[in-house]
């Protein structure tokens, strides 16, 4: 799955810019240019551009729109990439249905045929979450909406003269942005284009092994490698030795570029030389153990919600590098490609995660027909396939999560988990892991097929709450128990506290800042006495924003950086401690 790039040989049209929006009903078909329609910006999430509340909720679908022109040319293909759609989508080029996507992180690519002058582009996107997608939702009907008095107490039985539609439940704790969020890229391809290149480096003595893997129905004629703008060499086969390279590294990343060239064709693929591999004792790049310093993200920004913002992107990375952090995980869905590709420009190491979150944790059964089963796997498989293909090429993804916060403690979590496990490994060499929410290491099913084990943890928060002293003997209680049961090496990949800027505290209280940082700090310092532990990454990054809720004042409010990314008193604790931690 190569990303679009223009060339000697390709061009690209952007359509990002100001579309039109509607909502529409669920038998919509866009046979007929649409009226009455409003603006909307692409990429971004309407949620925080619609000043309506009823609006900026909207449960359904809704239509975007927009026409675009370019000049047709017999000798090349056309097609159509939108980067990400949350959730579900139905494209439709001039009133005829080309295609749909089901996975809202994941990039839409589709060929555009019967092309005309002037083209009209429909993007129908449904928002709404059910057991069968990722994440995964429910959708409570009008006349099935229960209104309670007091918590335990009685109920409005028949609600539904007072309601309309259906009520969205969610099983995740950030908001559910609706949207065109990515790049939307109408590319060509020359006749007998290149579809796909795959690069696989192995590290041993003073040479460099690559392999180059090319899907195309031409003919390479020539593979060249460049160090910046110097050519430094050019070889007919894909089996190519380069001597002495330079390693891709967090403290040097070097990134090399590999130039494919056919009789009609060619593209370009930056790439790094490394090596990750793994062991009892925790994970290694370049033959060296690291401690991954860092975070759990999201995509979120005020405004542009999830919308793709390269502005947003690039301050978030020289954050990361000022604050001394060396990894995120991409909770919990994949990230854009342009964050990926800045990861691999700054050396910051990557979780790469599917966006396997809701499946489990928030009560009830969750492994059976009807909820997670057959089908839900089907779309578990074919997300994580795509996302491990996608990112194939990026050296800084050094690890594959399967999921957050799963319901591990069920029996019937294992055979679905299995198949993920396995067919991660027959992808990938990287180790493969699935982030853990199970209290008790006695009850979860899989975390023996962990190859690194994630665990999430909010001692002296959401247990124990505001009591920092008993963050010690619950964490090594906790992990102790689950490293003499599995002996596997262990990240905590969330702790923190929730923290409103601004608000001090002599005495420490909950929700400020000196109490953020009290809480990292002990964490902190316990983790220093587990050999086990071989990273930390704190929950948040930033504050980002969540559905209305008695627990949420604007938002998660875990970030050690806000919204707007300024930093909280927790921030220059970590950016001191994270200057002096290094590998174990």
């Amino acid at each position: 799955m190569l990303y679009p790039q223009s060339n000697e040989k390709r061009s690209v049209l952007n359509l990002n810019g100001v579309w039109n929006y509607k909502f529409v009903s669920d038998d919509f078909v866009p046979s007929e240019k649409s009226i009455d329609v409003s603006p909307m910006a692409v990429p971004a999430s309407m949620n925080d551009i619609l000043t309506d509340r009823d609006k900026a909720n909207y449960i359904g679908k809704v239509l975007y729109e927009r026409e675009f022109s370019l000049p047709i040319d017999e000798k090349v293909s056309y097609r159509l990439r939108i980067g990400s759609v949350s959730h579900k989508s139905e494209i439709y080029l001039n009133g005829v249905k080309i295609g749909n996507g089901i996975n809202g992180y994941l990039p839409v690519d589709l060929p555009l045929e019967n092309l005309k002058g002037k083209n009209r582009l429909s993007v129908v996107i449904d928002n709404r979450l059910t057991n069968h997608t990722l994440p995964m939702g429910e959708l409570v009907p009008a006349d099935e909406i229960r209104l309670w008095k007091t918590t335990g107490g009685e109920a409005v039985i028949d609600a539904s003269k007072y309601f309309s539609g259906q009520k969205q439940v969610i099983k995740f704790d950030f908001y559910n942005f609706t949207g065109i969020h990515r790049d939307v890229l109408v590319y060509s391809l020359p006749k007998d284009g290149i579809e796909d290149v795959v690069i696989k480096t192995v590290v041993g003595g003073d040479y460099e092994k690559i392999k180059v893997d090319v899907k195309t129905s031409g003919k390479v004629v020539k593979y060249t490698i460049f160090d910046g703008d110097k050519e430094i060499l050019t070889a007919k086969t894909g089996d190519i030795t380069l001597k002495n390279p330079k390693l891709w590294s967090c403290e040097d990343p070097h990134l090399y570029t590999l130039k494919v060239e056919t009789e009609n064709d060619c593209y370009e693929q930056t790439f790094g030389v490394r090596k990750v591999s793994f062991d009892e004792k925790g994970v290694m790049l370049n033959d060296k153990y690291v401690y991954f310093k860092g975070f759990g993200k999201h995509e979120d920004f005020f405004i542009s919600g999830k919308g793709n913002n390269t502005a947003v992107n690039v301050r978030d990375f020289e954050l990361l590098k000022w604050i001394n952090a060396n990894s995120f995980r991409t909770s919990h869905y994949p990230y854009a490609e342009e964050i990926l590709d800045l990861a691999d420009r700054y050396g910051i190491m990557v979780i790469d995660e599917c966006p396997a979150v809701g499946v489990g944790f928030w009560g009830g059964y969750t492994f059976g027909k009807g909820r997670a089963d057959e089908e839900l796997l089907k779309i578990h498989k074919a997300a994580l396939s795509t996302m491990i293909d996608r990112d194939k090429n990026h050296p800084c993804v050094v690890m594959i999560s399967l999921a957050n916060e799963t319901a591990t403690y069920e029996e019937a979590s294992r055979p679905y988990y299995k198949e993920l496990y396995d067919l991660a490994h027959s992808q990938s060499d990287l180790p493969v892991t699935l982030v853990e929410s199970t209290k008790s290491f006695e009850v979860s099913h899989v975390s023996d097929m962990s190859d690194i084990i994630c665990v999430n943890r909010y001692y002296g928060w959401y247990d124990e709450p505001s009591n920092i002293r008993a963050i010690e003997p619950l964490m090594l209680d906790d992990f102790g128990a689950y490293y003499e049961k599995f002996r596997k090496p262990m990240i905590l990949t969330e702790f923190g506290a929730d923290t409103i800027e601004g608000f001090h505290s002599i005495q420490s209280e909950m929700f400020s800042e000196e109490f953020q940082r009290d809480v990292l700090k002990e964490s902190c310092r316990v983790l220093d006495t587990l050999p086990y532990m071989i990273g930390e990454q704190v929950w948040n990054f930033a504050d980002f924003k969540t559905r209305d809720g008695v627990m949420r004042a604007r938002g998660n409010r875990k970030g050690v950086f806000t919204r707007e990314r300024q930093p909280k008193t927790a921030a220059f604790f970590l950016k001191d401690r994270w200057a002096n931690k290094n590998e174990k």
